[in-house]
């Protein structure tokens, strides 16, 4: 006990020395009894970045995006959505519509907002914009990727409806903004036989409402774009996109009213259960991707984001891991502070650290961080608190926004891997933006998701030379 509490001192130690002298190369110590010498080593190298492009994430989440906006850094990203609708199984019209007609029929895109200042919007909530709803007229591949084409799906040619909004609407009264029971939405008006042909399959093919697949045959679903305006992004969720459909039925005779008929609605939502492709096209991109000597970029969603090169084939001749063994490699990244606008890019709230050549296999499988191949960042209090580069410090942020710097905490399980693996290959890793889910056990946070990042976030990664240093600690047993 008394050999490993005085070895971990000594690794401390050194934390603590390579924090303010970066030239120190090797600090020798001995451990009683005397036969026992450990000799710790720090080395020095410098990794490389760069911005490289992500225009397609993988995107099968129910987070979404509407609208157009542009950003002086980051050029304009536009957003729109491809959705299927839920059918029950085995369903039909609650009640027999009056002369089995349908009056009217709306698409419904709501974004549900709590108090003062929470519009789930990005951007000016008072620009004029416009949103045009197409139909599906192909089935839909479950291709959950963000560059997904319409046109392969959707007649452009004839669109259902269109309607123009603004995120903030200044005829609901000022006090209601303020109520949680207003929930603010976006209407647009459909054929009322879009509606008709529904209730009409009911009556003469049932068999179409039988199961998912059988509906979606006959409703492909529909596309959501943006077709005038500019400077608003909505937030929402596919289960907040539905279509409701009125209809009216015979009223029960009373005494408090003499109409005969009263009104009734039929409701589709999207649902976790049916396909929606949230999609995005950014322009500016090629500009992003220039060399630059100070800085790399990250944006979301899809976009760019920042290449890693570690020198492994360097660190793997400088050190000889059958020799010594890589007691810690942290890794921290500077960023640069927010543009000076209205509406500026903030932050991503999360950072993944993972191989160029994984990223596809982690999402798609539903992956979250293992702190071998894969780390999230989180925020870092080391320069305030001296507290240890242990992922045990993450809190539900995962960035300091006192000294700018998304910390990763010890990542030489990976640099030990791939110099096992790879030895004359550079390590190459993506830092890319991303939502995490956590739940909170005895003040440390577990993360239960990760997916990539569909909220507008934009930052500047400092790539000058002292903030691309690397420190590798490692450790020698002398006989």
């Amino acid at each position: 006990m008394m050999k490993r509490g005085a070895f971990l001192l000594c690794i401390f130690t050194v934390y603590l020395l390579c924090s303010c002298d970066d030239t120190l190369t090797k600090v020798g110590t001995t451990i009683q009894p005397p036969g026992d010498l450990i000799t710790v080593y720090t080395d020095t190298f410098q990794m490389k970045a760069s911005t490289v492009r992500l225009d397609s994430i993988y995107a099968k989440t129910s987070d979404c995006l509407l609208g157009e906006m542009y950003d002086p850094v980051y050029g304009i990203i536009k957003a729109d959505i491809i959705c299927q609708f839920y059918c029950e199984e085995g369903f039909r019209f609650k009640d027999t519509p009056y002369n089995n007609k349908v009056d009217s029929v709306e698409l419904l895109i709501f974004y549900p907002f709590y108090g003062a200042g929470s519009l789930p919007a990005y951007g000016d909530t008072l620009t004029p914009m416009q949103v045009t709803v197409y139909p599906v007229n192909k089935p839909l591949k479950r291709n959950f990727y963000t560059n997904d084409r319409p046109e392969l799906y959707c007649d452009m040619s004839r669109p259902l409806g269109s309607t123009t909004y603004t995120l903030y609407d200044y005829t609901v009264p000022e006090d209601l903004h303020e109520s949680r029971e207003y929930t603010p939405m976006i209407r647009v008006r459909l054929p009322a036989e879009f509606g008709q042909k529904f209730y009409d399959e009911t009556l003469n093919n049932p068999s179409t409402f039988d199961d998912q697949n059988a509906f979606n045959e006959f409703f492909p679903g529909v596309y959501l774009t943006n077709t005038y305006g500019s400077g608003c992004l909505v937030r929402t969720v596919g289960e907040n996109i539905a279509i409701r459909m009125f209809y009216s039925v015979p009223r029960i005779p009373d005494e408090e009213s003499s109409d005969t008929l009263a009104l009734s609605a039929q409701w589709f939502y999207v649902s976790k259960d049916v396909i929606q492709i949230n999609r995005f096209e950014n322009d500016k991109i090629d500009q992003l991707l220039v060399d630059n000597p100070t800085h790399t970029y990250i944006k979301a969603p899809a976009g760019v984001c920042t290449k890693l090169v570690l020198p492994t084939t360097e660190i793997s001749k400088e050190i000889d891991i059958k020799d010594r063994f890589i007691n810690g490699f942290s890794l921290n990244l500077k960023y640069l502070p927010e543009d000076e606008w209205a509406f500026a890019c903030a932050p991503p709230d999360y950072l993944l650290l993972l191989p160029e050549d994984s990223v596809t296999t982690f999402f798609e499988k539903g992956s979250i961080e293992n702190n071998v191949t894969s780390f999230v960042s989180f925020m870092n209090y080391d320069a305030y608190y001296m507290t240890s580069y242990s992922s045990s410090t993450a809190t539900p942020y995962g960035y300091s926004p006192y000294n700018r710097t998304y910390s990763f905490g010890n990542i030489s399980n990976m640099l030990k891997s791939h110099i096992d693996n790879s030895p004359d290959k550079d390590l190459s890793l993506l830092v890319l933006p991303v939502t995490r889910k956590a739940t909170n056990y005895n003040n440390t946070y577990y993360t239960t998701d990760i997916t990539h990042s569909f909220s507008l976030s934009g930052v500047k990664i400092r790539t000058e030379a002292e903030f691309m240093k690397v420190i590798v600690l490692s450790s020698k047993y002398e006989k």
